[in-house]
């Protein structure tokens, strides 16, 4: 017979990244990612590691005065959470980027992010193009 064993799993990281992000800190976001973490993105089809992914909303927050993660729905599954929300982000531009997204995250024992893909229209990076780093 066998037997399931409750898996308990502290998705408390998800948060924490969403915060880091939000508020520009980059060290914190790094700190939400297990070694090793791999991240992809459906509009590439490219697996980047966490130099990458921070070189990325790196830029993304130099070119931005505030970034928001609106809508948020959070579905869990064992280790995996699927996250559904809108990334708000206010460019130096005066133009703001709005980016619908969906997201699978596995979290590791240690309570970190262990794969991220995410799910989303690229087009939405358009209005990037032009934006200067402050």
């Amino acid at each position: 017979m066998l037997t399931e064993h409750p898996r308990t799993t502290d998705f408390g990281v998800i948060y924490r990244l969403f915060d880091a992000i939000e508020g520009g800190d980059m060290d914190a976001m790094r700190r939400c990612f297990a070694p090793g973490a791999l991240t992809w993105h459906n509009h590439d089809n490219v697996e980047m590691d966490l130099d990458s992914v921070v070189g990325l909303i790196g830029h993304l927050c130099s070119v931005s005065t505030s970034r928001a993660y609106t809508d948020r729905r959070v579905a869990t599954v064992d280790a995996q959470a699927f996250v559904q929300h809108t990334l708000t982000a206010a460019l130096r531009s005066g133009r703001q980027l709005q980016m619908p997204t969906i997201m699978r995250i596995e979290v590791n024992s240690d309570g970190l992010v262990a794969r991220l893909e995410e799910y989303l229209d690229s087009r939405a990076f358009d209005c990037l193009a032009e934006e200067v780093p402050a």
